[in-house]
Order: structure tokens, then sequence, then C-alpha cells
């Protein structure tokens, strides 16, 4: 009699968790609210334009549906999105996937994502504007299983013009010739988070080695473990060398919001950044500014070598299977709303990138101009600028999340050489596999 008492608790145990999966709740007047964990909220630079953003769909949704975000970490985010799978109480939105292997071999391999597809051939406005790339890496098995991408960002650096003063663009000099212009300016580097600044830099000095692009391109499909050959240890030699003499004097240990505030406040000339940082630099930001900075200091360029860091071959965002009609309504309906023209406009204007398949309106064009930073990043991508998906786009998502960023300091006193480092994180991209 026990054990079947038991039995019976264990039972209905599962049963709440497949009845929770998505953690949502129709309310008494009919409306929909979904409750998202995200970490773009808070003080997080993504915070900036998708707050709002969800603001801006509340709004032309009242009454019938209502997002409400659930501040996370950025480095906690998909540990909590993983443990939500494990538990069956994904929400009904989840934004990319960090480490794509737990995805395939867990998500889709055990069908548990919605398929897009369906819905997609239902709106030719939202397909007719999805990258071809993209579109072809998120078609699986027939299914689409994430909202293919239909912005691209390629991703460079700021300076600050009153700092240092290039001869001629960034984008055609080498490394060498970018740091022999720094001279005792620095650049705005992290170890804390996912240590992005760095991870950036790194990929830049990735990519300049003989076949470096190509190394990074061909790790979208099949991430790299063993990062011991040659493009690695010559990049991470670069890299030991950068941090030791260019870097903000508040690397180790800075986190994102002390590498921006380093840049802001004029301590650092360089932050190796994406478009999304542009609407810090505009007026009503300044109360991030200090030391004399100023927004209309900074200027946009690519890396040296006429590199820049862009994938639109990767995860963006989807939907868990199996959510009850209303709420996959909302989720779609979300969806739908940020590919809308006007939320596309909205974006490049705050965040930069651009939408190929997007005929501009007159009142986007007006305003873009009227922020030359865009301008900048829009104009020194030319058809010889080489384009690869970040560093920790290409390893497993521990790697380029976590470890990268834990092994920095080692790198940076000298306890490790170059070739420990990369013979340490080849050791912990091996334990991802076990």
């Amino acid at each position: 009699m026990k054990n079947i008492m038991i039995l019976m608790v264990m039972v209905l145990g599962v049963s709440f968790l497949l009845v929770a999966a998505g953690s949502q709740e129709v309310e008494d007047n009919g409306m929909v609210e979904l409750v998202i964990p995200h970490y773009k909220a808070g003080q997080n630079v993504g915070g900036k334009f998708f707050l709002p953003q969800v603001d801006r769909f509340n709004a032309l949704y009242d009454g019938t549906y209502r997002i409400v975000i659930e501040e996370l970490p950025q480095d906690g985010y998909q540990d909590k999105i993983k443990l939500l799978a494990q538990m069956n109480k994904l929400p009904a939105l989840i934004e990319g996937v960090g480490d794509t292997v737990w995805f395939e071999d867990y998500m889709l391999a055990n069908d548990r994502v919605q398929d897009l597809k369906p819905w997609l051939d239902t709106k030719p406005h939202v397909k007719g504007l999805l990258l071809d790339d993209a579109l072809e890496y998120n078609t699986r098995d027939g299914k689409i299983v994430s909202l293919p991408l239909a912005l691209a960002r390629p991703i460079g650096l700021f300076y600050n013009n009153t700092m240092i003063n290039p001869s001629k663009p960034i984008g055609e000099m080498t490394h060498e010739e970018f740091l022999d212009m720094l001279g005792d300016q620095k650049i705005a580097f992290m170890t804390s988070e996912n240590a992005w600044t760095t991870n950036l830099f790194y990929t830049s000095l990735i990519a300049a080695e003989p076949g470096g692009v190509e190394m990074l391109q061909n790790g979208v499909e099949e991430k790299i473990y063993d990062y011991t050959g040659p493009i690695w240890r010559e990049a991470t030699t670069n890299l030991q060398k950068v941090l030791q003499d260019y870097a903000s004097g508040n690397t180790l240990g800075a986190a994102y919001a002390d590498a921006a505030n380093s840049f802001m406040s004029r301590r650092s000339a360089v932050i190796p950044n994406g478009p999304w940082m542009v609407g810090d630099f505009a007026p009503d930001s300044e109360d991030k500014w200090s030391n004399g900075f100023s927004g209309d200091q900074v200027s946009g360029d690519v890396y040296p070598g006429n590199f820049a860091i862009a994938n639109v071959r990767g995860y963006n965002w989807w939907i868990p299977n199996g959510l009850p009609e209303r709420e996959l309504e909302a989720a779609l309906a979300f969806l739908e709303f940020m590919m809308s023209p006007d939320e596309l406009e909205a974006f490049m204007l705050v965040e930069g990138g651009v939408v190929p398949k997007l005929t501009l309106s007159e009142d986007f064009l007006t305003k873009q101009k009227k922020n030359p930073i865009l301008v900048d990043l829009a104009t020194t991508i030319n058809k010889d600028t080489r384009l690869a998906p970040l560093f920790g786009d290409v390893v497993p998502g521990s790697i380029g999340n976590m470890e990268f960023g834990k092994l920095l300091p080692k790198l940076i006193d000298g306890t490790f050489t170059p070739q420990q480092f990369c013979e340490e994180l080849t050791l912990k991209a091996a334990e991802t596999r076990l």
C-alpha cells in the first residue's frame, strides 16, 4: 500500500510538471500573459531597445496579449533555459540557444521545438524578409526550428576620435599598425561574464591568421573542440601581448558595464562592440558619460585587415512544442511584431545593422543621416570586407560563455603561456563531450 501511495505521488508530480510547462496564464478577461525570462533587462545593453519594444507590443495588444520580462543575468540565461527544459517548464519564447549541441541533440532530436514553417508560409510579408543563409540553416528536416534572421549586424569597434587620430581607416591597417597607432591609449577589455569585448578582439586576431576566417566559418556547422593548432597558438600569443600592453586598467574581473564605463569615461580609446551600443552615445544617455566624454567623440570602423564579425547562420527566437493554442498565438504575434517594417527600422536606428530585403522608408533614411556613427558603420563595410562568426559562436557554449573568460587572468599574468592556455581550453572543451 505504501509503495502504491508513493507511485501515485510521483505520477501526480510528473503531471504537475507537464501542466506547468510554459508557466503562463490566461486571465479572467481572456488576456494571455507570457512570462519570459531574459537577460535583456536591467542594465544589460540589449534591454535599451528590447524592453521598450515589449512595451510597444503590450500597448498594441492591450487586453489580448501581454509579455512580462523576468530579468536574468546574461551568463546564467542558457543554464536557466536548460533547467526549465528538464523540468518541462520552458517559457513560450526563447532567444537563441548558446549551446547548439544541446539544442540539436536534446530539443530538436526529441521534437520539442515548434515548427514555424506552417506559420511563416501564411506570412509572406515576414518570410520575404528572411536572409537566405539564415533560412537554410534553420530549416531542419523540412521544419523551420527558429525564426531566421532578416537583419545582419556586422560587429566592429568604436574609437574616441579625440584620443586617437588614425591616418587611414582602421580596416585598412594591420593589427601591428593599429597597435602602433594606439600608442599609450587602451582598449576596453573584460574577463567576467562572457568576456564579450575580449572575445570580439580575439576573433579578429584569429581571422588575421592565414586560414583563420575559413576556420571560423566552418565552425558554425561543426563546433571546434581543439585549440592547439598554429592558428590558435599565434592568435593567443598576440592576444596575450595585447592584453598585457593595451588592456584597460580595470580589465581583470570587468563585466560589460565596466568595459563600457571605461570607454565612456575616456579611460580607454577603443571598445570592440556591436552597433547596438550606438544608443549609449546619444544625448539622452549622457548620464553614462564622465571625465569629459561625449557621444560626438565616437567613430566606428571594422577591425584591422578589413574584417567584421557577423553570423546569420544560427538559431534565433524559438518556441517550445506543445503550447496551448492561445499561448502559441501570443508567441507568434510577438515574432510577427518584431518583424514588422516599423520595428525593424526602429531597431536599426538604435542598434544598427541592415535588412537587405526591406524597402526602407524615407523617414528612416532621414533619421539615419542624423547619426554619424550609424553612417560610419554602414559605410565601412565594403565588398572586400571579410565576415566570420564570433569565436564564442564556433566553440561549445560553456567555452565561449564561461571558460574563456575564467582562464584569461592566467594568460594576462603569465601563469599560462599561450600554448598552455590553448591546451587548457581544449581540455575544458573535451569535458563538454562527456
